[in-house]
């Protein structure tokens, strides 16, 4: 699956999960990277860094690949960047410390990848389709939401509650859209692949 950091990428991985760092799931993980390959996907907005795990699995796994990648909490920022020279992928991974939602940039991507704040997907969405090229593609990540979203009666704590519903609309608005295609994937947290309708 990866060309080149393999043992680093395991090592960003544990270190996130003992740090309870939400990271993409193994399944769809893979499944996203065996898509961008076959897409030829070579250039990739990210809205979520995190510690930069799936950046640097993107990357490694496609040689051409490039992605500017947003992420707002400092210190999960500051892992990333760390973490991406230590994958030596500067020259590829532009780490960007900002909240998502009130950054501006004038690059065009073939490829937008939501994976931030889950409650914000539709707006995150609206706000960055213009830097999405007309034919480029919407990944969502966490569309899933561990099951919730099907089966909200499972949901032990009110607090979420607001959160699913978000989800579950923003799911089915995307689904029924007459503006974009997609097709969701049960697969790992649930993926959400869409483009616009021509």
């Amino acid at each position: 699956m990866f060309r080149i950091n393999q043992e680093l990428i395991e090592q960003i991985k544990q270190k996130a999960l003992l740090d309870r760092v939400p990271i993409i799931e193994d399944e769809g993980l893979q499944f996203i990277i065996e898509f961008i390959n076959e897409k030829d996907i070579k250039s990739m907005l990210e809205i979520g860094t995190a510690v930069g795990y799936s950046s640097i699995c993107f990357a490694s796994s496609k040689l051409d690949l490039t992605i500017v990648t947003l992420e707002k909490d400092q210190q999960r920022y500051n892992q990333a960047k760390n973490n991406i020279s230590l994958a030596k992928l500067n020259d590829r991974i532009d780490s960007v410390l900002t909240d998502a939602r009130e950054f501006n940039l004038s690059q065009q991507f073939d490829c937008l990848f939501l994976d931030g704040p889950k409650a914000h997907n539709q707006q995150l969405l609206d706000l960055y389709l213009p830097n999405l090229k007309q034919d480029g593609y919407i990944i969502v990540d966490d569309v899933y939401f561990h099951g919730f979203i099907d089966h909200p009666e499972t949901l032990k704590t009110k607090r979420l509650v607001p959160l699913v519903k978000k989800l579950s609309k923003f799911r089915n608005d995307m689904l029924n859209s007459e503006v974009y295609d997609c097709q969701y994937y049960q697969i790992g947290d649930g993926i959400l692949i869409g483009r616009r309708r021509k």
